[in-house]
């Protein structure tokens, strides 16, 4: 899709995307349905649901994404280690069956569980009582449980005051009850996207401290880096367009959106020209499987 496939006042340089959104699919507050809805409020024309490690929200949101005229791109955003740091890679267009990611994500569902299994058990050691039984009946439905998922249950259960505190002092990666998933390598994690058809590129790469990968993850067939986001000031966005410029990189970005009652809206607000969306496009292999 162009933008000779929308009304005349869409043009290339016109900010209608939003390529990163989340739904309680994973740790978003929204059904997929409701993310949808609320990105045609807000003015958007393509838009991308990239739950954690799962895709079982594609589906309800591309039938919403039809029914209000939406363009919407199969997403997710897999999560990867480097030397303990934590990287999240995005990948778009893909084909949510393809093999060596179904098994992935099938592998990351049974890991997560462990993991949160062990950290509900250290915050009871630390004296923090949190309900197993009760934590997953109320996110029974989520395809990928995590650590979003569990502050805002501490916080409704009054054992934080924010969500931001229970990672602060807790579940963040230096708090005391932090257990690491099981996680593949950022490389690999582009090699399953490509492999799947879809296209890789790094999410808020400040967040992961790990810029040194990102020559590697080129060279593996990294199509972008997330430029502009929430959590990155504008010296911060300059050095990723530098670095995506240095290596060729798709200069993208995204809202990462939670839903309205994770912080301030953003929906909207982080909104990326449609000229984004065709290069990614173009670069995505519809078809692809073999390697593994």
């Amino acid at each position: 899709m162009s933008a000779d496939s929308f009304s005349p006042d869409i043009s290339e340089n016109s900010r209608v995307v939003d390529l990163h959104l989340h739904s309680n699919v994973s740790d978003g507050s929204d059904p997929p349905r409701r993310v949808v809805e609320r990105a045609k409020q807000a003015g958007l024309r393509v838009i991308s649901l990239t739950d954690h490690d799962t895709v079982d929200g594609l589906d309800e949101a591309r039938s919403e994404a039809e029914r209000l005229g939406l363009e919407f791109v199969n997403g997710i955003e897999l999560s990867s280690v480097h030397e303990g740091h934590l990287v999240h890679i995005l990948g778009h267009f893909i084909r949510p069956e393809a093999r060596a990611l179904a098994g992935q994500i099938a592998r990351y569902r049974e890991s997560r569980k462990v993991r949160m299994d062990q950290t509900i058990e250290r915050l009871g050691e630390m004296g923090l009582a949190v309900e197993a039984e009760d934590f997953y009946r109320q996110f029974d439905g989520a395809g990928s449980i995590g650590r979003g998922q569990l502050s805002a249950y501490m916080l409704e259960k009054n054992l934080v005051n924010t969500r931001e505190e229970a990672f602060r002092r807790y579940i963040g990666e230096d708090g005391p009850a932090y257990v690491e998933l099981d996680m593949v390598s950022p490389v690999r994690v582009v090699e399953i996207i490509a492999e799947s058809g879809g296209v890789a590129t790094m999410a808020h790469p400040n967040l992961s401290n790990a810029d040194e990968i990102i020559p590697g993850l080129a060279e593996a067939g990294l199509a972008g880096i997330e430029v502009d986001h929430p959590s990155q000031s504008g010296e911060v966005r300059q050095h990723y367009r530098l670095l995506a410029a240095h290596h060729g990189l798709v200069e993208m970005g995204g809202s990462d959106c939670h839903g309205m009652r994770i912080g301030a809206e953003r929906m909207g607000q982080f909104s990326q020209p449609l000229s984004v969306f065709s290069a990614l496009r173009e670069r995505a292999r519809p078809e692809a499987d073999p390697p593994r």
